[in-house]
């Protein structure tokens, strides 16, 4: 088992794409079980680390040792009768979908890193993505899970208790292996709508939300429609599994990586900071107008209420604001990100106690990613 101690090696992996910076005492990428477990024993502050593209900090190490995953990343069974495959946590999304298009299934969650997103970082996060509106969470999608506890034991774990993994951003133990169910790919095609009012976009999600056929509501807001260089109004992006669709084959691809496109357009633009927000459809207005005033650019999974205002360094002192408003409304401050050390500030009183209660019970040492979500005291 070799730990890279070297400053270039350390200084790659004390940050992610969240931009928060860290400090790691060592870096170990591992090939086998066998490593993580021994690693684990024998170290007493360890930050899980997948393709480091979260955003809230997740895998930010503070003063620890980083495992990275992403040698573990082995396709290990597929079962066709049952429709699940196991594979270890450092397995791309998209190179585990091309690997399934041959057999007619797919992985159906979808966040926008598909590309690089690993299936052990979208666990810890419970990843939704632009599917949510039909497909939910990852952990709805998990079987089972092979956790290295505190102690450097594997343990599988099935039913209620993979939700003392799924969306605790490593916190409990280190993600490394998983059986997925999968679902049968199906042909998809999309309409693109342009839409004057938000009032308008909201009565509309919610008879889309009611069609069994859709599978994606995608919102752009009206100055993420302007910097994508169409006309400054609302636009959704509906995608169907049926004919249901205007869009089809290449006109589909290219309005999907469109959508992809967004963010990276917001941060060419002077907006990096992005956040997730959570609310009730019916109050997705009243924080569009506190992002308009503000003139935040915003798009979002709107058929599951979240919402992606992204903002200039500038702006950033309106985030306290907005996470009043979303607490006011009765949302969540994160709908798909994960808390992380980004977001630890705003958590309430009675979900700290739900955090702090999971982590005592499994890590009460506060070996794995210690300061993340919550920080532990003595």
């Amino acid at each position: 088992m070799k730990i890279k101690r070297d400053k270039k090696t350390l200084k790659k992996y004390e940050s992610d794409a969240s931009k928060i910076h860290g400090h790691a005492v060592g870096v170990l990428i591992p090939a086998t079980i066998k490593e993580i477990c021994k690693a684990v024993s024998s170290n007493s502050n360890i930050t899980p680390r997948g393709a480091g593209t979260g955003l809230s900090g997740g895998a930010v190490p503070e003063n620890g040792l980083v495992i990275e995953m992403n040698k573990f990343n082995k396709i290990l069974k597929f079962d066709k009768k049952e429709k699940t495959i196991a594979v270890q946590a450092g397995v791309v999304l998209d190179v585990l979908n091309k690997y399934l298009e041959k057999k007619g299934l797919e992985f159906p969650i979808n966040p926008s890193s598909h590309a690089v997103c690993e299936i052990g970082g979208m666990i810890a996060t419970n990843a939704v993505g632009s599917r949510a509106v039909k497909y939910g969470k990852t952990s709805d999608w998990i079987k089972w899970l092979e956790i290295v506890d505190k102690d450097g034991n594997l343990q599988k774990k099935t039913g209620k208790e993979i939700y003392d993994y799924a969306g605790l951003e490593g916190i409990t133990g280190i993600i490394a292996k998983a059986c997925l169910m999968l679902s049968e790919k199906k042909q998809r095609t999309a309409n693109f709508m342009e839409i004057d009012t938000m009032k308008e976009v909201v009565e509309l999600v919610k008879k889309l939300k009611m069609n069994s056929d859709v599978s994606m509501i995608e919102f752009f807001g009206k100055q993420v429609s302007e910097f994508s260089n169409l006309e400054k109004k609302y636009h959704l992006l509906i995608e169907y599994e049926s004919e249901h669709g205007h869009l089809k084959e290449d006109e589909y691809k290219k309005i999907l990586a469109l959508r992809d496109r967004l963010y990276p357009t917001l941060v060419c633009r002077g907006c990096p900071k992005i956040e997730d927000p959570l609310v009730h459809l019916d109050a997705v207005e009243k924080l569009m107008k506190f992002l308009e005033k503000n003139e935040i650019p915003v798009f979002g999974h709107l058929g599951v209420g979240i919402l992606h205002p992204c903002f200039s360094k500038e702006k950033e002192p309106l985030i306290d604001d907005m996470m009043k408003l979303v607490k006011k409304l009765h949302g969540k401050i994160s709908g798909e990100h994960g808390i992380g050390l980004l977001k630890r500030k705003y958590l309430e009183r009675f979900d700290k106690k739900i955090y702090l209660n999971v982590k005592k019970r499994l890590d009460p040492k506060n070996k794995f990613n210690p300061g993340k979500i919550i920080r532990m005291r003595g």
